[in-house]
């Protein structure tokens, strides 16, 4: 019989509180403080430092005080701005797509877009199959689910894999391909031309999700698909809470899309427009992130640093060649260690488990971003080769 009952430890989820004033002061940028002490973050995804930028900042003020502090109600009822189309313009020159409809966020957006793309939105229900990368966000998961249809997950990256599962399908059936272009928890990309080519293949809508990778790739940051022409049917997904230092989330796609979208969408219709404050800062962080380039060399400069030295040493970091890099345990006694020694250190680190990743594969998540000093670096690469 088998066991059914495991006594492994189960982790119990909490509210920890963090001070990040410390960030908005000179020289300390980069710093919280935790349980009393300061330590440096290592797992923000603040990636170009956009969050404590003055300008955006300053941005976000002003709109605050010419809106005020909330719009008060969908963006269907009263709470569009003519700014929020000047954002979205932008948004869609820099994606290279027809329109943009910026949303609450990005686990509100993937979990009621996907059911809208597939015909299956409230009152509505549509034959349609769903093929996603194993290990695509949570937020995209439910999106999947919340669409009552078949879905087929394909190994990770793996095109082979994806494409047996599609000639499973009826040829003319509604299809649609899902994969982040940057794996939020592995560091890895997909293989951008490969899925494009797969997906017009087999006429299926491709649907991106760059939350990780706008700001940090892309000829002027915004993403890996940017950087080739994309195919009929495809859309982008991003999100402002990394990268571009502020909240919300957007979707980039063509015009007939975009009408199926404000007609179906529940996260949308259903939602309080984003507060002016917010919107502010994104309104300003969209024009800084092309202008942004050195900060892009910088951030690559120092994850190349820490990758190089990580395998140096033989620890595993999985496919990563990105500023995400995992330090993957099989033991939970080694992940705990681990983690207290940077706290020790003067280092926040995050532990990460089940079931945000696999079993056996928790980790320490490291988060690269451009304006961590050369120093501090090193002197966490020297605690690294202590443990």
């Amino acid at each position: 019989m088998k066991k059914i009952i495991s006594k492994k430890k189960i982790h119990s989820r909490k509210f920890e509180n963090f001070d990040h004033s410390l960030s908005n002061q000179r020289d300390n940028h980069g710093f919280i403080k935790y349980k009393g002490k300061k330590l440096f973050n290592l797992a923000s995804n603040d990636y170009l430092g956009l969050s404590t930028d003055k300008q955006v900042a300053n941005e976000s003020i002003k709109w605050l005080n010419k809106y005020g502090s909330s719009l008060s109600s969908s963006r269907l009822v009263t709470g569009n701005l003519d700014k929020i189309g000047e954002i979205e313009r932008l948004l869609s020159n820099f994606t290279n797509h027809e329109k943009t409809i910026i949303v609450g966020n990005g686990f509100l957006l993937n979990s009621t877009l996907i059911p809208t793309l597939t015909g299956n939105s409230l009152g509505k229900r549509s034959k349609f199959y769903i093929f996603s990368d194993k290990l695509n966000h949570a937020s995209i998961n439910y999106g999947c689910l919340f669409s009552r249809q078949k879905c087929f997950r394909y190994e990770h990256l793996d095109l082979n894999h994806l494409e047996f599962l599609l000639k499973k399908v009826p040829i003319n059936s509604p299809k649609i391909i899902i994969s982040e272009t940057l794996f939020s928890m592995d560091g890895d990309f997909v293989n951008i031309n490969g899925i494009r080519m797969i997906a017009k293949k087999y006429n299926c809508i491709l649907y991106l999700d760059e939350a990780h990778a706008l700001g940090v790739y892309g000829k002027v940051g915004f993403g890996v698909a940017t950087d080739n022409k994309k195919i009929e049917n495809e859309i982008v997904i991003g999100t402002f809470s990394k990268a571009f230092g502020s909240y919300g989330s957007f979707v980039s796609c063509s015009k007939k899309i975009y009408k199926d979208i404000i007609n179906n969408c529940s996260g949308l219709i259903y939602s309080t427009a984003l507060p002016p404050s917010v919107l502010g800062s994104i309104y300003a962080s969209v024009k800084k992130v092309p202008k942004k380039t050195d900060t892009r060399k910088r951030i690559k400069k120092n994850y190349n640093l820490v990758l190089e030295y990580l395998k140096k040493l033989s620890f595993n970091t999985g496919g990563s060649n990105s500023h995400i890099i995992p330090i993957i345990f099989e033991s939970d006694n080694k992940l705990k260690k681990f983690s207290n020694l940077f706290f020790d250190k003067g280092f926040y680190v995050k532990e990460i488990r089940y079931p945000t990743v696999p079993k056996n594969k928790e980790r320490i998540r490291l988060s690269i971003t451009a304006n961590m000093k050369k120093n501090i670096l090193t002197n966490f690469l020297r605690t690294i080769k202590e443990f």
